[in-house]
């Protein structure tokens, strides 16, 4: 299946707590939504999406087209056994994608493409049940579809949280179209807060940086003055995703590094733009919800 055509790439070329994974590690097998959520991935059926219905999909995603049934829900009944695989995972406590770090660049990132494309079906059938009038059943996938975006970036690189980060405000959007054009029971308002709430801040940006960075180390490690360059750097980079005033520091250390090391660290600003797109669109959702 086509990814909906994912993340712009403009984005991607741009972008090239230690406690808590302990007790992730420790977990049992049994209690790790991860090892569901690729139960899911394996259930999503192929459905030979055109180039053209991608992009009738992505505008409908981004709230510029309207959802219309006739054309996705064959669709999403060939997809409903992933759906709701997924739905069932959200409720365990822990997930844990098992990333060996210590792969370098090689570390893989498929499960983040394969959890767009479900996360993305999720909006979608969540579209289809309000447009049939099952608002219960929506309101639980759209629920479930935002603990499940937000799983997706958990542990994850760069990549692996911009891809949590489209997923999160994809449901925000359906949940804020879902407040406006449908009349929801109170239960319901509160089940959708509930879950907006858990959300949280949203995403783990620093940490999710300093994994990718720290994965270059390997290449510097014959070059000394090189390895400490980029420890200034992964330092400077955290503390700027924190706040956003230590941009200018950053911006200085990556410009005086040697260009083979300059060349490959992620564009800050565009991540603190993304970081913010999300914090934006939370901030409006809850404020629907009061």
């Amino acid at each position: 299946m086509k990814p909906f055509n994912t993340i712009p790439s403009m984005i991607l070329i741009a972008l090239l707590s230690a406690g808590s994974a302990l007790a992730q590690r420790n977990a049992p097998l049994t209690e790790n939504a991860a090892l569901r959520y690729w139960s899911a991935f394996s259930e999503v059926q192929d459905s030979g999406i055109t180039d053209q219905q991608a992009k009738e999909l992505n505008a409908i995603l981004d709230g510029t087209a309207p959802y219309d049934d006739s054309k996705y829900k064959d669709l999403l009944e060939k997809n409903t056994l992933a759906i709701e695989v997924m739905a069932r995972a959200t409720s365990l406590p822990n997930c844990d994608w098992g990333l060996d770090y210590g792969l370098g660049h090689d570390v893989p990132v498929d499960y983040a493409r394969k959890a767009l494309v479900l996360g993305r079906l999720n909006v979608l059938y969540a579209l289809h049940l309000l447009k049939t009038g099952k608002k219960d059943g929506a309101v639980r996938t759209l629920a479930a579809g935002l603990r499940f975006s937000r799983d997706v970036g958990n542990g994850g690189s760069l990549f692996a949280t911009l891809i949590a980060k489209d997923l999160l405000k994809s449901h925000l959007r359906a949940v804020a179209d879902a407040l406006r054009l449908e009349q929801l029971s109170a239960s319901q308002r509160s089940q959708l807060q509930t879950a907006v709430t858990r959300v949280g801040e949203g995403l783990d940006w620093p940490t999710a940086a300093k994994r990718d960075l720290e994965a270059l180390r390997g290449d510097y490690t014959g070059n000394s003055q090189t390895s400490a360059t980029l420890t200034r750097i992964i330092s400077s980079y955290v503390a700027t995703l924190i706040d956003e005033s230590e941009l200018p520091a950053l911006n200085q250390a990556v410009e005086s590094a040697p260009q083979q090391l300059a060349r490959v660290i992620p564009n800050a600003k565009r991540v603190l733009e993304q970081k913010q797109d999300l914090n934006n669109t939370l901030l409006q959702t809850r404020a629907l919800l009061q």
